[in-house]
């Protein structure tokens, strides 16, 4: 229910029972709602169900403890988190900060002397715990976990959530709760992958937060070592008070022979170095490196298509273009070695180097663990994380690569503690780019802001739009005549990926967005598949 009038016309029914006594979305987070489902090209109905509970919750007793003793707070974000809780409005804020060095008891302090709520939005439910338990030493039972669990447990968490004065922590989804007299969102680490949903709505977490705090009126914090240039070029008051990371150290294997394995010489002293202290190190691969790029073994050039530019491995035709490959653009050298590999053939590498029992995959628990992206959430405070090859990373074919590249990296050396003689160390062919000199100084920032620049020079986002069409199950004809009528020369395509066909529309969709709504859903109630990327991730 979303409207109550005394007098019904048309063919609306009697209402004949109410299934719950609690509503579980007011007026402003409707509009909020509504707005993203023009924005991602979605059903209203899929959102409106992303913000109720699995089951049907009952009213919420309202709670009301009394506010903590308001201590000083000398933490960065002091002044923005009280002017929200004093319901003052100020900028969106970016914190640049890794998440393990936030202080969140301190920051938190305005919000314990009061007796409003606080949400805490965080990609994976690792962190959520981490964060929770660090938060529940010193703010009890006002800390509500939204668990991983079963509807009815979900259910609880929302309606602890809605009984007042709490501080809610939870992955994506309760970024579409109403809570009750929030006073200030968090969101950690809005660049990463698992902040956008994969399917239609592809709904940013980072851009649905921006939007409910314009229209229910709380403060906004974002907190991560390297904001996105999304949200640097909406204007965010960026925050940093400290070099985000400890110290990095660029190793340049230029000169190593061919075939002297993943690891360099010094890399695997410093590995040997750290077991005999007993201390953790962490070693990262990009798994996906190992299926899409080489690099030439007589000058260390990633191959590349001499047509259109893309990375090409050992396959006989470039995958995007289909020109026939051929020798190193550079050297003319025939012979490649991969760049990248999984972390079984890393342990396999590095065990006779420092011991087959010091050295593992991160769930065998060895003082040297191996690993890729998805086993950085819980690590922090190790004493050496080792980068196997970062270039292929950095020079990726997508437009977002530099800027993704940066994000992972900046985690991994996030993981490390800033005690004396640990560190990161990152093997490269290639010392001089732009990216590793951010790390190696600490300043993220003005790295993004080229970014951004070189983003609006090339036409990319976020200084233009863009989404992605995807069908099956329908003549593709239908969906280019539908695209021409409302995007005109705005909409490219299609291409066949796999067993869908493709089609890219950018520029201007504020009003296009409106209209392909209607015409999209009459396909998909022909019986057609239809997926719309707003924002796309990878093209």
């Amino acid at each position: 229910m979303v409207e109550v009038d005394q007098d019904r016309e048309g063919s609306l029914k009697e209402i004949l029972a109410i299934s719950g006594d609690a509503p579980v979305f007011d007026g402003k987070l409707l509009e909020s709602l509504r707005w993203a489902a023009i924005h991602y090209v979605g059903p209203l109905s899929v959102l409106l169900d992303k913000s109720a509970p699995p089951t049907l919750p009952s009213r919420p007793e309202l709670s009301s403890p009394s506010g903590s003793q308001h201590h000083t707070s000398q933490h960065p974000v002091h002044d923005v988190v009280e002017a929200a809780v004093a319901g003052r409005r100020r900028p969106v804020s970016a914190f640049v900060s890794h998440w393990a060095d936030a202080r969140w008891e301190e920051m938190l302090i305005p919000v314990a002397a009061s007796s409003r709520s606080a949400l805490i939005v965080v990609p994976t439910v690792r962190e959520a715990e981490e964060i929770a338990e660090i938060l529940s030493r010193s703010h009890g039972e006002r800390v509500v976990l939204v668990p991983d669990g079963s509807g009815s447990e979900v259910t609880r968490a929302w309606e602890k959530a809605n009984s007042g004065a709490a501080i809610v922590v939870g992955t994506p989804r309760v970024a579409f709760w109403r809570i009750s007299d929030l006073a200030l969102g968090f969101v950690l680490e809005e660049g990463r992958r698992a902040m956008k949903d994969r399917q239609t709505p592809t709904v940013h977490i980072r851009d649905l937060m921006r939007t409910r705090s314009r229209i229910e009126g709380f403060g906004l914090v974002f907190i991560g070592p390297t904001p996105s240039v999304e949200l640097i070029a909406a204007g965010a008051e960026v925050i940093q008070e400290t070099r985000p990371w400890g110290l990095v150290e660029v190793v340049d294997r230029r000169d190593d022979p061919p075939g002297s394995g993943f690891l360099s010489e010094r890399s695997l002293a410093a590995l040997r170095s750290a077991v005999g202290r007993g201390e953790r190190s962490f070693v990262f691969s990009h798994i996906r490196a190992a299926d899409s790029t080489v690099r030439c073994t007589s000058c260390r050039a990633i191959r590349l298509c001499g047509r259109c530019g893309s990375h090409v491995a050992r396959q006989p035709a470039c995958p995007r273009c289909g020109a026939p490959t051929g020798p190193c653009l550079q050297c003319a050298g025939e012979s490649f070695e991969s760049m990248g590999t999984i972390p079984s053939r890393l342990v396999k590498e590095i065990a006779p180097r420092v011991g087959s029992d010091n050295v593992g995959e991160v769930s065998d628990d060895r003082l040297i663990m191996v690993g890729t992206e998805r086993d950085l959430a819980g690590l922090h405070g190790l004493a050496l994380a080792v980068a196997v090859d970062p270039d292929a990373l950095i020079r990726g074919h997508n437009y977002r690569s530099s800027e993704e590249a940066l994000r992972i990296l900046a985690r991994l050396v996030g993981s490390v503690s800033r005690k004396r003689g640990h560190r990161t160390i990152l093997q490269t062919s290639e010392p001089e780019t732009n990216l590793l000199a951010a790390l190696k100084r600490g300043e993220p920032i003005p790295y993004l802001e080229g970014v951004l620049a070189r983003r609006a020079r090339d036409g990319f986002p976020p200084s233009t739009e863009m989404m992605a069409i995807e069908s099956s199950g329908i003549d593709p004809a239908e969906v280019s005549v539908l695209l021409e009528d409302i995007a005109g020369g705005m909409a490219l395509g299609p291409v066949k990926v796999r067993d869908r066909h493709r089609w890219l529309v950018q520029g201007d969709l504020r009003h296009v967005k409106q209209e392909l709504r209607g015409g999209l859903q009459r396909l998909r109630d022909s019986g057609a598949t239809i997926r719309v990327d707003v924002d796309p991730i990878d093209l």
